[in-house]
């Protein structure tokens, strides 16, 4: 028969499962009060189906501390305060491994199915090196030159691979620093080279045009400011604001200044009316200037204005995808653009509008988007994933899609972490960082002509 008094008692006492702490990497909390961030008012979004699957293990795991405090208040005695005791440590550890590892990775974790494929032949492997990611003009420059920048593993030593012939040169840096803060680089070698000096509290340009140099007349303000150089490297640039008195927002002009002589040009942007504008090429011949901008309703595009500040031509809009100006490629007359975030529960995206076809590819959940490489034609888009989770054993990955139907047409696996870069070497070769946990290695693959 049950004893209403022992019932009772030990209903009270098993709630003490709710005040468990689920130890998080920067903090901790009562499983209750765990349990009700989920559920209150504006919190974060979640499946449901999560939802209800950890409050029903809550649910079951008060029946059995219920059941084991009934046990104990049937008929107390020292001894059955053991088993009691000896559940407590179990309780706990069951608690992290269910809401920090098992339910989260069965929600977060989509489980990758795919296989290695492609036989590529190699054209060469250049141990001990890897592929650098450094920022370059629209309209991927060096992929149509046939040339990646490299750098040496554990060091700042860069060099430049050229095709064909699978040849490298090395860079000369400035060799006081060893920090860099932004490189920006030209097809054959050439560069703007930024570096922070604690000292002195500001940015110093470094500039390689066939010798090495300070940069000519740099910005005056190097805070917020980053020159880039224009498709022939003959002028530098950077987008400055200007305030004016009484005007909301401040004014925005692009400073392109000669690195050569004392000739400078200032073109005012329009408005900007809630948009963000980055400067991202510089085309002199062309006279015009292309830009990242970021509309006030969340759009995200390739803008281009001439020298006089009108727009040229239609935007290259980024659709189905979230990009900022470093996961927004211009291949020709098309683009591709990919998410620079997105919430743990949501898969990142890459999306393309391209000669050969249109498309969007959703990336298994629990991977983040490393980098992503087009070729030249716009035939093909490579996309490199690591874990975007602190959770469970998800190996890297490289793949090839073919652009026209979205087809995977290779595939590679890498450790975990090991976030390796990627580039087309013009419109036949492809290059990615091998990593074997211990050596890097670049390796250079010929892409098969299909039509033979």
């Amino acid at each position: 028969m049950i004893q209403r008094p022992t019932f009772l008692g030990a209903f009270g006492a098993s709630f003490a499962v709710y005040l468990i702490p689920v130890v998080g990497p920067h903090a901790f909390w009562p499983l209750g009060e765990y349990l009700y961030e989920w559920v209150r008012t504006g919190a974060p979004a979640r499946a449901v189906s999560w939802i209800a699957m950890e409050w029903g293990l809550a649910i079951a795991l008060q029946v059995v501390a219920g059941v084991l405090w009934y046990w104990f208040f049937a008929r107390p005695r020292w001894l059955r305060l053991l088993p009691l005791a000896a559940s407590a440590p179990v309780f706990f550890f069951l608690v992290q491994w269910a809401y920090l590892l098992a339910l989260p990775s069965l929600f977060l974790i989509e489980q990758d199915k795919g296989s290695e494929s492609g036989d590529w032949k190699t054209v060469c492997a250049l141990v001990d090196m890897s592929l650098a990611q450094v920022q370059s003009p629209p309209d991927v420059p060096l992929e149509r030159a046939g040339q990646a920048w490299l750098t040496a593993t554990g060091t700042n030593a860069y060099a430049v691979l050229t095709m064909p012939g699978c040849q490298t040169h090395s860079v000369e840096l400035p060799f006081a620093y060893a920090s860099i803060m932004r490189l920006f680089v030209l097809p054959g070698g050439g560069y703007l080279l930024g570096v922070w000096d604690n000292k002195a509290a500001q940015t110093h340009w470094w500039l390689r045009d066939g010798s090495l140099r300070p940069l000519p007349r740099p910005p005056a303000y190097t805070i917020g400011v980053a020159p880039i150089l224009s498709n022939d490297g003959k002028w530098a640039a950077w987008l400055e604001t200007t305030p004016a008195a009484g005007v909301t927002p401040p004014h925005q002009r692009v400073v392109i200044r000669s690195l050569n002589d004392d000739r400078e040009r200032l073109v005012n942007l329009p408005p900007p009316r809630g948009s963000l504008f980055l400067l991202l090429g510089v085309d002199m011949e062309g006279q015009e200037l292309t830009f990242y901008e970021h509309a006030a309703n969340q759009r995200s595009s390739l803008t281009v204005l001439g020298l006089d500040g009108e727009r040229r031509e239609q935007a290259f809009v980024a659709e189905g995808v979230d990009p900022q100006s470093t996961t927004f490629l211009r291949a020709g007359s098309g683009w591709v653009a990919w998410d620079a975030a997105r919430e743990p529960e949501e898969p990142y995206r890459v999306a393309w509008s391209l000669p050969d076809g249109r498309g969007t590819h959703r990336v298994l959940k629990g991977r983040g988007i490393t980098a992503v490489a087009v070729d030249p034609s716009g035939a093909y888009l490579a996309i490199s994933t690591t874990t975007s989770l602190n959770i469970g054993h998800i190996k890297d990955a490289v793949y090839v899609l073919r652009t026209s139907d979205g087809k995977e047409v290779w595939r590679r696996y890498l450790p975990a972490y090991a976030r390796t870069s990627l580039a087309f070497l013009g419109d036949k070769l492809f290059a990615y960082t091998d990593w074997d946990g211990v050596h890097a290695t670049v390796r250079v693959l010929q892409i098969p002509d299909w039509s033979a």
